[in-house]
């Protein structure tokens, strides 16, 4: 397994850093132990003591401490082994989900084949899974081994190397999950901007994440962007001129596109102090994103030759794509995601349009569309996406809110924990109320007025029915996810319809107001159902 340490500041733009390969049987359990101890003392584990079957790590992206469960009675070494790796994990600066799909995999993988003794039964769980999931878990248990020696090894790497990389078919977007990895990955790497040479080098990539996820730009416009693109306006308002071609539609079918959109102060900020960076390292263009800063931070100067710059300093598209390949490679480390091109946040961020509510003109002017029918080959991953999103919420137990300002993405999260009845036993519960399969801890004087529409899309609901009862509450509660799913569905289908026979007049670039506010309140309704179809997924995930 190898790992990265920073070893010293050099200066403000050199960082001195080492790469170990380590193995567990090479390691001690006190080397594991003050692994742990400084990641406590620096507030990324809030438990105890390393012996603890349990750990808490804060997720600053889910405002919530995450639960990791070391409980693998079977082997004791395997279960030091996870705690060594996750801590190494955490240490090389894997973010807190990664760790915890990790660890997850690992443990159930271990109980369904009695700490990995039994290859065949392993096989079998494996191939239960979708083909998608199962390579995941195989790449995992993979990468697990390479630093954990088990008599069976090279039996379990035979396993997991049978499993094919499912072929992507009809579909060119990647899982939500991996955009969750990227988003969650450059947000850590980004989380404290010290401009030292890694944040400078792949400063693009972030002003791109952030940027093209809520504008939806073309990588060519992005990449086009002038140095001094935004500007702050007498009112306080923040704007960014993206290069396009402002002219008159020249048809009363065409749209004439927008070229000035409206931005918050977070993405002035950080445009304005990349701005500032490229300043002091007196590299000098007339391009926000020039190309004499990603060649002078190449990890391979020799290659330098080989990059042409061509007559204007400033990046093309291939070259930005290189940039995210390399973060991938040296930051996610994860060969088993879908890796995200430069060109798909453009397909991010109209869909997150149409799901906060906006109508087929405005999405077309953001995107600088000249008709509205080209919208048609975006909205075909729509349902995939809002799926995706739903059964992404119910796996990490967490609630969501989107908001309604253009300007916040998609991806921005206000999270809650939910299925809190993993965390209570039956004698914790004796002072609330009993209700179907479970028990509701709402306490205010007026129950049941106050009230969710049903117990089984209630945060005040803890499912925890009887052994006898139990597999008559998780049918209980996918009877209502499939009435919540079709009713997704639905929505979703009312929404794209409403927006494309709405009444559009593009000469004057005005539209059917009432429709308007139709689709605002079918947006508002969606974003409600698709946290509740969460919340239940969620408990029967858990249950």
């Amino acid at each position: 397994m190898f790992v990265k340490k920073r070893l010293k500041e050099l200066s403000e733009t050199n960082i001195l850093s080492s790469v170990e390969n380590l193995f567990f049987q090479d390691m001690s359990e006190t080397d594991f132990k003050e692994h742990f101890n400084f990641l406590k003392e620096n507030g990324f584990i809030v438990s105890s003591s390393f012996d603890d079957p349990i750990w808490l790590l804060p997720d600053y992206h889910k405002d919530r401490e995450i639960i990791f469960k070391f409980d693998l009675e079977v082997s004791k070494e395997l279960n030091l082994a996870m705690k060594g790796y996750i801590l190494l994990k955490r240490m090389s600066g894997t973010v807190v989900s990664s760790c915890h799909r990790i660890l997850q995999t690992i443990r159930y993988s271990a109980l369904a084949s009695n700490a990995f003794n039994n290859i065949e039964d392993l096989e079998s769980y494996l191939i239960q899974q979708t083909s998608y999931v199962a390579y995941e878990y195989a790449s995992i248990i993979k990468n697990f081994f390479s630093f954990y020696y088990h008599p069976k090894t090279t039996d379990i790497e035979n396993v997991c190397f049978s499993i094919p990389k499912p072929v992507r078919k009809n579909r060119d977007l990647p899982e939500f999950k991996d955009i969750i990895t990227f988003d969650e990955s450059i947000n850590e790497f980004f989380k404290n901007i010290s401009f030292g040479e890694d944040q400078v080098r792949f400063f693009p990539v972030y002003i791109w994440w952030k940027l093209t996820n809520v504008i939806p730009m073309r990588v060519i416009e992005f990449l086009k962007l002038r140095k001094h693109c935004v500007e702050k306006k007498e009112d306080g308002t923040y704007w960014i001129c993206i290069p396009r071609e402002k002219k008159k539609a020249d048809s009363p079918f065409k749209i004439d596109v927008t070229d000035t959109v409206e931005i918050n102060y977070e993405m002035y900020s950080i445009i304005n102090r990349y701005i500032e960076a490229l300043e002091s390292l007196n590299i000098i263009s007339e391009f926000l994103i020039p190309f004499d800063a990603y060649v002078k931070y190449m990890i391979r100067p020799y290659q330098t030759k080989g990059q042409r710059k061509g007559s204007q300093n400033r990046l093309i598209d291939k070259y930005l794509q290189r940039l995210i390949d390399d973060f991938y490679n040296e930051f996610i480390e994860n060969d088993s995601i879908d890796r995200i091109t430069s060109g798909d946040t453009r397909h991010f961020a109209i869909m997150n349009m149409f799901l906060q509510g906006f109508n087929m003109l405005s999405i077309a002017r953001m995107a600088g569309h000249e008709n509205l029918e080209i919208q048609q080959n975006y909205y075909s991953h729509v349902d995939h996406y809002v799926q995706s999103q739903v059964y992404l919420l119910a796996q990490n137990k967490i609630g969501k809110t989107f908001s309604k300002k253009t300007g916040d993405l998609l991806l921005n999260k206000t999270r809650s924990m939910v299925d809190k009845g993993r965390i209570f036993e039956y004698e914790d519960l004796a002072g609330f109320r009993t209700t179907d399969y479970g028990f509701c801890t709402y306490t205010e004087p007026d129950f049941p007025i106050g009230c969710a529409e049903d117990c089984r899309v209630c945060t005040h609901y803890i499912f925890k029915p009887a052994v006898n009862d139990f597999q008559d509450g998780v049918s209980w509660l996918k009877n209502y996810s499939d009435i919540l799913n079709q009713k997704v569905k639905e929505t979703t289908e009312f929404m794209f319809t409403l927006s494309k026979h709405m009444y559009y007049d593009l000469q004057n670039l005005t539209h059917q107001k009432t429709g308007d506010s139709e689709l605002k309140a079918a947006s508002q309704k969606l974003v409600q159902m698709m946290d509740h179809l969460a919340l239940v997924n969620s408990r029967i995930l858990g249950g």
